[in-house]
C-alpha cells in the first residue's frame, strides 16, 4: 500500500482556496488551470491540496459538514456562465465586492456566493425542464448513499437556522422514518438545490482533475481522519461514533501537548465506536476511502496515528491533559484497506507524539511517512526528521500546512538556533564555513533547506508554494490550536512566475526528480 517510491518526484503543496480569482476565494477556475500549466512547466509530478469538503466550523477543512460532499464556494461562476447559467452582470456584481486579493474573507465571500448559486440552480432547473439531463440524474443515483442524507441535512440547517443537530426536535434529530419522509417532502426545492451544487462541484472538480493528468500532474487529497460533531455523517450515522443518549459525545478527540501545541489540542470530534465498525468490515471507511479515489490519485491519511492510538478527552473540557490513550483498530483495519481497494496509494500523516507502535504499524501497512524539516533540528544527530536519518520510503516537505512559512519559522526562532541551522545548512552543501560565519539570512535559510528536500533521499518531496515565493510569516496557512484568522491566505495574482517556474525545473533535473 505505497505511492510509486521507485521514481523520484517532486510537488507543490497548495490549497484551493488560495489560488488567485476575482471572485474572493479560488475556484476551479481558469486560474487553476493556469497554476496547473506553471506546475508543468516547473516539472512537478504532484499538486497536493488541502480538504475540499464543505468548511464547517472556523471555516476549517477538517472539519467538514460531509466527509463525502464538495465545498460549493470552489464553484467557478465564469464556467457557470459559459453554460448559460450566469449573467454578465451577475459576474460583474459577483467580483465588484472589491475582495481582498490577498485574503479569503468568508463572511462576504459566502452570501455573495451563495446569491450567485442560488440564480444558477433556477436557471437549471428552468433548462432541466426544457431538456432533462442525464449527467445530473446518474450523478444523483451513483452518489446517493451520502448525497441524500447530506442534502436533507443541509437543508434543515436552514430550516432550523442551526447545523446543531441535537438542538433539532427530536423526531428529526433522531431520523425516525416519518419525521424524514416529511421534512423530504418540505424542503424538496432545497433539497434539489444541494443535490445540483454537488453536481457542479463533481462535474468541474473532475474536469479539472483530468486536466491536471493532461498536463502530467498528479493530485495529492487530503482528508481528516475525523466527522464533524457538526455533518450529516455524524446525524445520519450515530451508531458509528461514540454518542450518549443525547445525541453528544461523552468523550472527544484531540491531541496531547506537542511542538505545536505545549498544551495540547482539544479538537472536539466525536470519537469512533471501532468495536461497530470492525463488525462489518469498516464498510463506512472503505466506502470513504472509495470516493476519495475517485477524486484524488493519492490520498494523505490526515493523523494516521490515531489509528493505532487515538486521544480520548472527555467532553466539555478545554484541558486537552486530562485526556488518555485508547487503543484503535490498528493494522487490521489497513489489511482490509488494502484488500478492498486494491492496494489504494496512500501517505501516512505520521506526526506528532509517534510511539514505536505506530512506526511499526505504519512499516507493516508499507505507508510512506512524512519527513518535516523545520521538525529537523529540535534534538539531536538521531532525530528522525534529518535528512541523513530518513530513507527513500517517505514525502518530505520544508513544512505543512499547520508549520509557518519557512521564513517566517527561521525568523522567529532565537539566535542560537538559528546558528545550529546555518552551521548544519553550510556543512551540507559545501559551504565554508567558521564560527565567525554570519548567520543565514531567511531567505536564503528557506533556498537551501528546499534544496535539501530536493537532494534528501525520500521518494517524493512536497514544498508549500509560499516557501517556494520566499513568502514571510504572513502567507501562513494556519496555526493549530487557534480558530481565527485561518485558511484564509491566498497568493497574488502573478506571483507564481516562469522565472520561478524554470528554477524548480533546474531542481528537478539537478536531483533527479
Amino acid at each position: 500500500m505505497s505511492i510509486q517510491v521507485s521514481k523520484r518526484a517532486a510537488g507543490v503543496l497548495l490549497p484551493v482556496f488560495s489560488l488567485p480569482s476575482p471572485y474572493g476565494i479560488g475556484c476551479f477556475s481558469s486560474e487553476a488551470r493556469a497554476f496547473i500549466d506553471r506546475l508543468a512547466e516547473a516539472l512537478q509530478t504532484y499538486w497536493q491540496i488541502l480538504p475540499i469538503g464543505p468548511v464547517g466550523g472556523s471555516n476549517s477543512p477538517y472539519q467538514p459538514r460531509s466527509c463525502f460532499a464538495g465545498e460549493p464556494l470552489f464553484i467557478d461562476p465564469e464556467a457557470l456562465a459559459e453554460k448559460g447559467l450566469l449573467t454578465e452582470d451577475e459576474l460583474a456584481y459577483a467580483a465588484g465586492w472589491d475582495f481582498d486579493s490577498s485574503r479569503v474573507d468568508y463572511q462576504r465571500v459566502f452570501p455573495v456566493r451563495g446569491r450567485l448559486l442560488w440564480a444558477a440552480f433556477q436557471r437549471f432547473r428552468e433548462q432541466s425542464l426544457k431538456a432533462p439531463l442525464p449527467e445530473y440524474l446518474t450523478f444523483c443515483q451513483e452518489h446517493a448513499d451520502w448525497l441524500e442524507d447530506y442534502a436533507l441535512y443541509e437543508a434543515l440547517t436552514k430550516q432550523y437556522g442551526t447545523n446543531f443537530w441535537q438542538e433539532w426536535p427530536e423526531p428529526i434529530r433522531l431520523r425516525e422514518p416519518s419525521a424524514v419522509a416529511h421534512w423530504t417532502a418540505e424542503c424538496a426545492e432545497e433539497i434539489k438545490y444541494q443535490k445540483w451544487l454537488q453536481f457542479e462541484f463533481y462535474t468541474e472538480w473532475m474536469q479539472l482533475k483530468e486536466y491536471a493528468h493532461s498536463r502530467g500532474i498528479r493530485i495529492i487529497g487530503d482528508i481528516p481522519i475525523y466527522a464533524a460533531l457538526e455533518s450529516s455523517d455524524v446525524w445520519a450515522s450515530r451508531e458509528l461514533f461514540q454518542l450518549g443518549p443525547d445525541c453528544l459525545p461523552e468523550r472527544v478527540s484531540g491531541a496531547p501537548p506537542d511542538a505545536f501545541s505545549p498544551k495540547g489540542q482539544v479538537w472536539g470530534n466525536p470519537l469512533y465506536d471501532w468495536d461497530f465498525m470492525k463488525k462489518d468490515g469498516y464498510s463506512w471507511w472503505i466506502r470513504r476511502l472509495q470516493h476519495m479515489f475517485r477524486l484524488y490519485d493519492v490520498v494523505r491519511l490526515d493523523h494516521t496515528r490515531g489509528f493505532e492510538s487515538y486521544f480520548s478527552i472527555p467532553a466539555g473540557t478545554e484541558d486537552a491533559g486530562e485526556g488518555h490513550w485508547v487503543k484503535g483498530p490498528g493494522l487490521a483495519f489497513f489489511d482490509c484497506i488494502r484488500t478492498a481497494l486494491n492496494d489504494p496509494d496512500l501517505i501516512a500523516e505520521d506526526l506528532g507524539d509517534i510511539t514505536p507502535e505506530v512506526v511499526e504499524m505504519v512499516r507493516k501497512a508499507g505507508l510512506p511517512g512524512m519527513k518535516i524539516l523545520q521538525f529537523a533540528f529540535d534534538s539531536d544527530r538521531k532525530n528522525p526528521y534529518l535528512p541523513e536519518n530518513f530513507n527513500a520510503h517517505s514525502v518530505v516537505y520544508t513544512g505543512t500546512h499547520d508549520n509557518d512559512t519557512t521564513i517566517g519559522w527561521y525568523d522567529s526562532l532565537p539566535a542560537a538556533k538559528r546558528g545550529i541551522i546555518t552551521s548544519y545548512l553550510r556543512s551540507h552543501n559545501g559551504i565554508y564555513d567558521s564560527a565567525r560565519a554570519p548567520l543565514f539570512s531567511g531567505a536564503s535559510a528557506c533556498s537551501l533547506l528546499i534544496e535539501l528536500a530536493f537532494r534528501s533521499s525520500a521518494a517524493i518531496c512536497v514544498i508549500p508554494l509560499q516557501d517556494h515565493l520566499r513568502l514571510d510569516g504572513r502567507a501562513r496557512i494556519n496555526v493549530p490550536g487557534t480558530i481565527t484568522e485561518n485558511w484564509e491566505w491566498r497568493m497574488q495574482p502573478g506571483a507564481f512566475t516562469r522565472t520561478h517556474a524554470l528554477y524548480m525545473a533546474s531542481l528537478v533535473r539537478r536531483y533527479g526528480r
